[in-house]
């Protein structure tokens, strides 16, 4: 019996071993997630499809990248909600020398979004305006994230967690699941249904702008033009609600949170920096708790709070989505108009 195991566990790593080494070799060339290289641009908007990239280390390093020659000083933070504030509307309220970048991420963390701050700091660039676009789901996240599309660049981390940002991107490309979509993909050359699912891969088509980190999605506009974009699929995710009724999403600024907002409030204060806090107008109609209202705007000044959550003219109508998640460029357009102007 011992004989028959050791054998066993011989041809094991005979088939185990050469297995392994290639999915090292493929990963290495290939970079599916663009972490191990130096890439011009991490969008390609003429590709049939992409892999799911991690936006917070796209966002760092296309910062860190361009900012040998571009001495950003102003940025738009937040989730991914936060790309649709474009700069070219933000830059008409702006001082004819601002240089604007995107520093979002999917799915930011209040953490990571610190970080960030911090790290431009650090950097030594002038923060004259700040666009922070925000909501509960950005505010309660107080700690880093976990998987290979959420964790924070090392980069802003002192390179701490450079060793389990790797692993989790090599362990993630190892996925059986992952695995079959990315050779399937690359075999070929289209992105199949089952690809989209839990995020592996999208076959968006993404205009992406290099200097400010900007994404757009105009074919999407361009079809919601022609009237194509709401058919009975995308329909399917704009749930009912009741619109009378408000909710309110449970208190989430809490001691930790409270730290990092007051560490942002500082550093924005040493820049003098023209802040506008967003909290973002969402499907679900959920209002923001009074008392995470009240705490942003005795920190920021009532001035500077601008909460468009809940019920309201922007919430009512499913056309100012593109699904139920992400609200379109007219609403953010919109909001900067209120935020500046009115």
């Amino acid at each position: 019996m011992k004989k028959f195991v050791t054998n066993l566990f011989n041809f094991s790593l005979i088939i185990i071993i050469p297995i392994f080494f290639c999915s090292c070799s493929i990963y290495i060339y290939l970079d599916p997630f663009k972490v191990l290289y130096n890439y011009e641009s991490f969008y390609d908007s003429t590709s049939k499809g992409s892999v799911t990239t991690d936006k917070d280390y796209i966002s760092t390093t296309t910062f860190i990248k361009n900012s040998k020659n571009i001495d950003y000083n102003s940025f738009i933070f937040g989730n991914s909600r936060s790309i649709f504030y474009q700069i070219p509307e933000w830059k008409k309220y702006l001082k004819e020398n601002s240089k604007c970048f995107h520093f979002d991420a999917s799915g930011e963390a209040l953490y990571a979004l610190n970080k960030k701050i911090e790290f431009i700091n650090q950097k030594g660039n002038s923060i004259d305006n700040v666009l922070l676009v925000l909501d509960y789901a950005t505010l309660i996240q107080d700690k880093p994230k976990t998987g290979h599309l959420g964790m924070i660049s090392p980069q802003l981390v002192n390179y701490s967690n450079i060793f389990d940002f790797h692993i989790t991107f090599f362990n993630a490309f190892l996925t059986p699941k992952f695995l079959y979509a990315f050779l399937d993909f690359k075999i070929s050359d289209q992105i199949k249904p089952y690809m989209k699912e839990g995020f592996l891969l999208s076959d968006k088509k993404i205009n992406y702008d290099v200097i400010t980190n900007e994404l757009r999605l105009d074919d999407f506009e361009n079809l919601i033009k022609q009237e194509k974009y709401y058919n009975k699929q995308r329909l399917s995710v704009f749930y009912d609600r009741d619109t009378t009724k408000q909710i309110y999403s449970p208190e989430c600024i809490l001691e930790n949170q409270k730290v990092m907002l007051s560490n942002i409030k500082n550093i924005l204060d040493k820049h003098n920096t023209n802040l506008k806090v967003i909290i973002n107008p969402l499907y679900d109609q959920l209002k923001l708790n009074k008392k995470d209202i009240a705490y942003l705007e005795n920190l920021f000044g009532s001035d500077n709070v601008f909460d468009f959550s809940g019920i309201n003219k922007f919430t009512n109508d499913y056309r100012n989505y593109y699904e139920a998640s992400h609200y379109r460029p007219h609403i953010a357009s919109d909001i900067m108009k209120k935020i500046y102007i009115e």
